[in-house]
């Protein structure tokens, strides 16, 4: 138990705030992290041009890292609205 507890705390970003707790409680606790990482890794990938449900897994399976590259990898180009009458939408974090 204590292994997985230190893969799954790895892969959230979690274990590496040191933290001593028992194994299930940093289970729980990165699975936590992920799960509240990983819609917003698929809200910003979506807006770089990526796959939102890649992204959403991706985010709960790596938690920070997969931010991490997200917000560090460049943007792929911009998909298109379907309609031409659509509103436009608003700039990504790199037009500020």
């Amino acid at each position: 138990m204590e292994i997985i507890a230190k893969i799954v705390g790895l892969a959230s970003g979690f274990a590496l705030m040191r933290s001593h707790k028992a194994p299930l409680d940093m289970i729980a606790t990165s699975l936590m992290v992920d799960a509240a990482l990983a819609p917003l890794t698929a809200v910003i990938a979506v807006r770089r041009g990526r796959s939102a449900m890649r992204w959403v897994l991706a985010g709960f399976a790596l938690g920070m890292w997969a931010l991490a590259y997200v917000l560090i990898v460049m943007p792929r180009q911009p998909v298109e609205p379907a309609h031409p009458e659509s509103p436009p939408r608003p700039p990504t974090s790199d037009a500020a």
